[in-house]
């Protein structure tokens, strides 16, 4: 690509209604060595005006993996209103060495009362009919205009971040309620907890083990500072599964009535360590059952002890928890996360 390009992707201030005539100016001067290349569109808002240099960087890192459109809006309803818009392309080396494959961003900054420009901003940039998904980072509002959800295939958010998650959740079911959309909700909160969610059912594989599951009689869970929502989707998820019903809900425990017999079994959390969720241990009738991860280690330590004297040991994969990988994480499973959506019912009494 010429000189041009260099430019271009370090980030080109256009009028709002030249967006698509000056990519089009750009790509029509290329010599042949890249290619662009978009398999969906990616719209991320953010707020604040810096949070755009963190977003272009993020976006870099996605579009190795992930050929997209990138829609970056980010508000700052402090500033005097208007909105100033950038093109921008990121170019990486495709596997064969042969070509540069790039992928278009388009940025906006809406300054001051300008909110309410978000969906039309999406829809008249969207890259014909490819899927659009949407990662809303921060909290939801009651200003978003409702017909912004049924352009959407996913929306992509993190739960732990949330301040009121249950407030949170409330006002996003109401207003998708508004509209028949078929997006499907993606919680990187959710993805978060894979290697544990694939760690608590491991521990029941073995028939000796699964014996023991309706013997549970006690629970108890920990999490680092700012991740008990984190750490109650894994207890609303646990929940779900055994069909068990919430009884009472406390600040550091939640009571439990089991369905297969009625009985009542009270599971503690607690805020400690330094891990998303660092401990889970699960006990009944002389069985423990027990996952953790300790400071300073890479794995998850596994360690179940029998009535009967057996004991066993397992390290498991720990996870990941960097935004960059959580979302790459989610673009690869995919899905419509009805799993999380019961573990979620279950969780949602106990934020």
């Amino acid at each position: 690509m010429p000189d041009q390009m260099e430019t271009f992707s370090q980030g080109l201030q256009v009028e709002i209604g030249r967006i698509d005539r000056e990519l089009k100016k750009l790509w029509e001067q290329g010599d042949g060595a890249a290619t662009r290349a978009s398999l969906m569109n990616l719209a991320i808002y953010c707020e604040g005006a810096e949070a755009m240099t963190r977003n272009t960087s993020l976006i870099s890192e996605i579009t190795q993996s992930h050929a997209c459109r990138a829609i970056l809006i980010a508000t700052d309803p402090h500033a005097p209103t208007q909105v100033r818009a950038w093109i921008s392309a990121h170019c990486h080396i495709s596997r064969t060495g042969a070509k540069q494959v790039c992928c278009e961003q388009i940025t906006f900054l809406l300054e001051g009362d300008s909110h309410g420009l978000i969906p039309n901003i999406v829809f008249s940039h969207l890259d014909s009919d490819l899927p659009l998904y949407l990662w809303w980072q921060g909290e939801f509002d009651a200003e978003t205009d409702d017909q912004l959800w049924s352009w959407v295939d996913r929306l992509i958010f993190d739960s732990q971040a949330w301040k009121n998650p249950g407030e949170q959740f409330a006002l996003l079911r109401a207003s998708l309620a508004q509209t028949k959309t078929r997006l499907i909700l993606c919680d990187l909160n959710w993805t978060r907890l894979i290697d544990w969610r694939q760690g608590v059912a491991g521990l029941f594989d073995a028939q000796e083990n699964l014996a023991h599951l309706n013997k549970i009689e006690s629970a108890v869970i920990c999490h680092a500072p700012g991740f008990r929502t984190t750490a109650l989707l894994l207890v609303g998820w646990i929940s779900a599964q055994l069909g068990w019903r919430v009884s009472r809900a406390e600040k550091d425990a939640v009571t439990f009535v089991k369905t297969a017999d009625n009985s009542t079994l009270r599971f503690e959390i607690r805020e400690e360590g330094t891990h998303a969720v660092e401990k889970l241990l699960l006990s009944g009738a002389g069985a423990n059952f027990k996952i953790c991860h300790e400071c300073g280690s890479a794995f998850l330590h596994e360690e179940i002890h029998l009535p009967d004297g057996h004991e066993y040991h397992h390290l498991l994969p720990p996870g990941k928890d960097s935004t960059l990988d959580l979302f790459n994480e989610e673009l690869i499973r995919g899905g419509k996360h009805q799993v999380y959506l019961r573990a979620l019912a279950a969780a949602e009494p106990l934020f």
